[in-house]
């Protein structure tokens, strides 16, 4: 279904009307404005593709698209669902238009190669840099698996059974934290620290709500007085005022070690409560991005089912044995 202006209306799309709708206020112009984002940009994208372009709505569909994620991104905090649509919608589009075409007989024919050699890399760079967020689930289930899937043989073949049995075994063990989380959250909270770190190692757990005081600083978790002091003294001679005369950045950040190293070195009881603030902290982050993770694991296993039923259905022959639409014929 086409929507003037808009675009294409897909059911991903749907699926994301519903989801902000269910989760924010639909008065609200961010959430109408992270919706239609995604549709602006892929009505950018295919005036960009256009043989024969006119200027001025390709200069006016870029300048409100533009206009549209500035919103979303600096006054609704949406950065992350931005860049996600951007990928999405213009960017990955454009690469595949660009550079995975081939002439064959004449005719062009999308070659992959080229966007399955740059997708794996695009997914470890925003893993390195966002850890496993929601920007980063949403490229893996809704961009880089889509790609894969669709070159996949039939369901009958072994190779396709192997790797749709893999990704839910790999997709498995966050369900189980989100599971944890919700029934036993004290039992959960108990778990060996090995464990708990290994799961916030895994999701790249980044809470902005608290800082951490022992990076700032850069002494392990738990790190004594004594030991928390001789850091400092070390910082002291890279980044006192004394010597980073002129260097407000710099500056800044040895008034941020000093900040770090009071909290650190307080009252027992106080080190204790920050320490308790920043495990949970941490842990409501880490239990965020694993809920993304998998509901977006779900929203590909659901679209990638009703994918292959309709393979299978095409692919089936009809009463006199013809096949697919040879049979509706």
């Amino acid at each position: 279904m086409q929507i003037p202006l808009l675009g294409e209306m897909t059911p991903m799309r749907l699926f994301f009307l519903f989801l902000f709708f269910y989760t924010s206020d639909s008065n609200s112009l961010g959430t109408w404005c992270t919706f239609g984002a995604g549709m602006l940009l892929s009505n950018l994208c295919d005036l960009i593709k256009q043989e024969k372009r006119n200027n001025f709505q390709l200069i006016s569909s870029a300048l409100v698209t533009a206009a549209v994620l500035g919103y979303a991104h600096f006054y609704q905090q949406q950065g992350r669902m931005m860049s996600f649509l951007a990928l999405q919608s213009l960017i990955v589009p454009l690469f595949k238009f660009k550079y995975c075409r081939k002439m064959v007989d004449g005719k062009p024919e999308l070659d992959g190669r080229p966007l399955l050699g740059a997708l794996p890399a695009l997914l470890i760079f925003l893993y390195l840099f966002d850890g496993l967020s929601g920007l980063t689930s949403g490229v893996l289930f809704l961009i880089v698996l889509p790609e894969c899937t669709a070159r996949l043989p039939s369901l009958k073949n072994i190779r396709t059974i192997l790797f749709y049995l893999l990704v839910i075994a790999l997709a498995s063990p966050f369900a189980l934290l989100v599971v944890s989380a919700v029934y036993y959250e004290k039992e959960m909270l108990q778990a060996p620290p090995e464990y708990l770190t290994t799961a916030k190692w895994v999701l790249g757990a980044r809470p902005e709500s608290i800082p951490d005081y022992y990076a700032i600083v850069g002494v392990r978790r738990g790190a004594d007085t004594a030991e928390i002091k001789k850091v400092f003294r070390e910082a002291s001679k890279l980044y006192h005022p004394d010597k980073t005369a002129g260097d407000a950045a710099l500056q800044e950040k040895f008034v941020q070690i000093t900040e770090a190293v009071r909290k650190l070195t307080g009252k027992k009881t106080d080190r204790e409560a920050y320490f308790r603030e920043l495990q949970n902290a941490e842990m409501q982050d880490m239990v965020t991005r694993a809920v993304y993770f998998n509901m977006l694991f779900a929203l590909w296993f659901v679209m990638t089912l009703l994918n292959l039923l309709s393979r299978s259905r095409a692919a089936a022959p009809g009463p006199d044995g013809a096949v697919g639409e040879e049979a509706a014929a």
